[in-house]
């Protein structure tokens, strides 16, 4: 078993959870569809951007660094996206509120 998170994954069930919009729906549903959204969009960026740095250092990182690396990312990013995070999610709003 592997045990890192799958992004994939992890936006196929976000979407499973959030309830089908129909146009004229509540806003606040599709906005936290959009906010779901920008956070898997924004945990992504946080795991590109860990890939960067370096791995060497005194004590060496294992599997459970890893796994509590990415469980820290993916907090961050919901909490991101719930403050506002990089606008992604309210241009979302912006385009499907015309619809």
């Amino acid at each position: 078993m592997d045990p890192k998170i799958d992004t994939s994954q992890m936006l196929s069930q976000a979407t499973a959870q959030t309830p089908k919009l129909v146009k004229g729906q509540d806003p606040e549903k599709l906005k936290e569809a959009a906010q779901q959204f920008e956070a898997v969009f924004i945990q992504q960026m946080y795991k590109e951007m860990r890939k960067t740095i370096p791995n060497d250092g005194l004590i060496e990182r294992g599997n459970a660094d890893d796994i509590y690396n990415q469980f820290q990312d993916l907090e961050a990013a919901k909490i991101t996206a719930q403050q506002g995070g990089i606008g992604l999610a309210e241009l979302m709003m912006q385009q499907l509120m015309k619809e």
